[in-house]
């Protein structure tokens, strides 16, 4: 079940942020992300994806403003399962009315964010630019989806 996350939600998104700094880059101790994701929740634009247990598997937070995808990940224990790709089309559903959406993720030689890349690609979204490297030291690219 996709759902709003809530406050009570921020110690999961923290505990899923631990997971994947690797590829992300500093996230946990970062005061700003903490006041981002405070932010994303407070405005609505936090959704999360709930196992069968209830438990928190995956989160996809979006800007309305820019239409961009900022933030997905999904818990190593839950991959396989199409939560990502689930939680991509709620994005792309809250966001399409108002044109083209964006996301910037892994580059294709980056073979932790294959998977990633896959479902963006699957979802219609095609390489539009480079990003140059997050703080991860990951090269990224800018990817569109043209509605």
């Amino acid at each position: 079940m996709i759902r709003l996350l809530t406050h009570y939600d921020i110690a999961a998104w923290l505990k899923l942020a631990k997971e994947v700094e690797h590829l992300f880059g500093p996230m946990t101790d970062s005061e700003d992300f903490k006041n981002g994701i405070k932010q994303c929740i407070e405005n609505k634009n936090a959704y999360g994806m709930e196992n069968s247990d209830g438990v928190l598997a995956g989160i996809i937070a979006i800007d309305r403003e820019r239409n961009e995808i900022l933030w997905l990940a999904v818990g190593q224990q839950f991959r396989g399962n199409n939560y990502g790709d689930r939680l991509i089309k709620k994005a792309i559903d809250l966001m399409q009315s108002n044109g083209n959406i964006f996301v910037r993720t892994f580059a294709e030689n980056m073979d932790e964010g294959k998977a990633a890349r896959s479902i963006y690609e699957k979802n219609g979204f095609k390489f539009l630019k480079g990003a140059g490297k997050n703080p991860a030291n990951i090269e990224t690219v800018i990817m569109i989806k043209q509605v």
